[in-house]
């Protein structure tokens, strides 16, 4: 299967907690991204307004969501260094699990400030298109 040939994933918060599907889902979540990148590059993707406002407002909850996930996929990481399952073999942190988590989860630290920060900035620009509507249409953001 090639990257263009699509495929479907069930989304369920109570699917089974196995990393096969959790890297399914993180896959799928990259490519809803990419599709939406590809497809939003036309002009006809969206007719309203509204549809916009509805992309923008969809786009915000998802940013929302990430500073969890990565907080929670630092925490994994420390408890499984805690565990001693985690090695460096090679790399900047070669020999030292304890200071590559650490570096880690402060990287993902500071991503999950810039992630706040994007969620209010996407959602102060749909408090915008919240109010805009497409001129002789009926068009209205009721929905």
């Amino acid at each position: 299967m090639t990257e263009d040939d699509g495929y479907s994933i069930a989304l369920n918060t109570a699917g089974p907690r196995d990393p096969r599907y959790v890297l399914e889902v993180a896959e799928a979540f990259a490519g809803c991204v990419r599709v939406l990148c590809h497809l939003t590059r036309d002009h006809a993707a969206l007719q309203y307004p509204s549809e916009a406002d509805r992309l923008i407002r969809e786009i915000a909850l998802g940013v929302s969501r990430l500073p969890q996930l990565l907080g929670q996929a630092g925490a994994w990481l420390e408890a499984e260094r805690a565990a001693g399952m985690v090695l460096v073999p090679s790399g900047t942190f070669a020999g030292d699990p304890a200071l590559a988590v650490v570096t880690a989860r402060l990287r993902l630290d500071e991503a999950r400030a810039y992630l706040a920060e994007a969620e209010r900035a996407i959602s102060a620009a749909a408090s915008v298109t919240a109010g805009l509507a497409a001129p002789d249409t009926g068009e209205n953001n009721d929905d």
